[in-house]
């Protein structure tokens, strides 16, 4: 597609050792998203130099350099009490944490970008909702004014591209070119498997208690007549809640392939109706068919009992094949911190937990997934975060609290990311062929995108399809270096590169 421009990082001698860490990490996923080849500082070869602090003597000799201020600081013990500046830069205003260099007038690409991506602001937030979550409202957008569906840190990385390799005297937000010729954007989709049907006893609790939620929370006819339909039906026989086969022929038929995520212990109320074991001839099958099956970390597996390692063991003892992934059941987990830890200690290859409860966007400022940090050892996490950016029902709440259209918020957000660059985010649909979890016409809405994802050249992948296709850009740039590309599967994306335009796939 094109040659990797070679870049390499150097820094002024007195940014401190923790410092050079953080951006070299951040240099290194700009590197991986835009395409570029990192080269050691001590390297002969030529490339185009960002020198981190100093003045601009360091660039005085170099023809292809660019000074990054080094504003950056590490966060407070506390929430901060520094306002945010704010810049409108490109036809986009930006909020910065650092302020803007006053003789350049430059920000601090880098350290912007590392605040947003590696979490560090949510260190210090105390507060817990009744699950044990972050809530929605700590979070850095809503304390610096930014709009969750702007991704910021690609914005930012934008910005330093155009600033490296445009003019930096005509502002641009150059976008991030795919790493696979004939697609432009990457969606991963995916499925958390919340209920399953098993008895017509949890069935029927499942149905009585939509009633309920459909009068009193959503106070949605739509989601009430469909749920005494599904009702009726289940009186009369029908399997509510069977829903993996029907949703894997018709993902077939998009020519789309998505990610299912299983909680392998039931250990709480809250856990799904299912044990693993009952579903296990539904999991299989549709691993079968090229749809991976991954953990969806109980509602203890984080917060309370720790089980994250020995539920993985179970998936595996299941499906006879180690898993991949995680996204924890509910979104809960206390803090990315504790989360990734326990992530890294169950040899997974990436993460899909970090997402709003409430909103739709990009709680991380990020429209492509990224290692995340790891603070206590200075460098990044062997594995990706895959960034969950909209959820039905979070759009189900956002719609609520907003008062705008699920659908206009749902084309907002993916059209950010399809102007950014080549994706690597994450949709959420739990079950989008019956109105079980959220309406019909919140279900609507997902086989709407999927019947208009060729005329953006876009594809819905798997994760594993997504790990086979675009997992060199990330090695490339000295990312991920233990993580072994998975065998590419018959039938999907990986083995045929560029969509079929003749999909069946049509909009409801």
């Amino acid at each position: 597609m094109f040659d990797a421009a070679p870049i390499r990082l150097q820094f002024a001698e007195d940014v401190t050792a923790s410092v050079r860490a953080r951006m070299d990490y951040v240099f290194r996923v700009y590197a991986a998203i835009y395409g570029h080849r990192v080269v050691p500082a001590n390297s002969c070869e030529k490339a185009r130099l960002v020198v981190y602090g100093g003045g601009d003597d360091l660039c005085s000799s170099q023809n292809k350099c660019l000074r990054v201020p080094a504003l950056y600081q590490p966060a407070l013990a506390k929430h901060e009490s520094r306002e945010s500046t704010r810049h409108l830069y490109a036809g986009e205003e930006l909020s910065f944490f650092f302020g803007l260099d006053t003789e350049s007038g430059r920000p601090d690409w880098l350290g912007e970008i590392f605040r947003w991506l590696s979490g560090e602001n949510e260190k210090s937030i105390q507060q817990r909702d009744a699950v044990g979550r972050i809530p929605d409202s700590e979070l850095i957008l809503a304390r610096n004014g930014s709009a969750a569906w702007k991704p910021n840190a690609s914005i930012l990385m934008a910005w330093l591209e155009n600033s490296l390799f445009g003019e930096e005297s005509k502002p641009a937000l150059p976008k991030a070119p795919s790493p696979l010729d004939g697609v432009e954007h990457f969606i991963i989709c995916s499925h958390d498997i919340d209920f399953y049907f098993t008895d017509r006893r949890s069935a029927l609790q499942r149905l009585l208690k939509n009633l309920a939620i459909a009068l009193l929370q959503y106070k949605s006819w739509d989601f009430f007549s469909a749920n005494c339909a599904m009702l009726a039906g289940l009186l009369k026989g029908d399997r509510i809640g069977d829903y993996l086969p029907p949703l894997i022929s018709r993902l077939e038929q998009c020519q789309a392939k998505s990610t299912f995520f299983a909680v392998p212990r039931k250990a709480h109320p809250r856990d799904p109706n299912y044990s693993i074991r009952e579903i296990a001839a539904n999991l299989r099958e549709a691993v079968s068919h090229g749809f991976p099956v991954e953990i969806h970390g109980s509602y203890t597996s984080s917060i309370g009992e720790r089980t994250l390692q020995p539920e993985a063991a179970e998936l595996r003892n299941i499906l006879r094949k180690p898993p991949a992934g995680n996204r924890q059941h509910w979104l809960r987990f206390d803090n990315t911190g504790e989360l990734f830890r326990m992530v890294e200690e169950a040899g997974l290859r990436f993460d899909s937990s970090v997402g709003f409860v409430d909103h739709v966007g990009f709680r991380s400022g990020a429209s492509f997934a990224f290692p995340p940090y790891n603070f206590e050892k200075e460098r990044a996490y062997d594995f990706l975060e895959i960034p969950l950016a909209i959820m039905d029902g979070s759009l189900v709440e956002e719609s609520r609290s907003a008062g705008e259209s699920p659908q206009f918020l749902t084309d907002r957000v993916l059209a950010e990311s399809r102007n950014r660059g080549w994706g690597g985010i994450s949709i959420l649909w739990h079950n989008p062929i019956e109105a079980l979890p959220v309406p019909n016409n919140i279900n609507r809405i997902f086989w709407n995108c999927a019947a208009k994802k060729e005329s953006f050249r876009e594809a819905w992948v798997s994760t594993d399809e997504f790990f086979a296709l675009c997992l060199g850009r990330y090695q490339d740039a000295g990312l991920l270096t233990y993580v072994r590309i998975p065998e590419p599967q018959a039938g999907g994306m990986i083995a045929e590169a560029v969509p079929n335009s003749g999909t069946v796939c049509e909009r409801v």
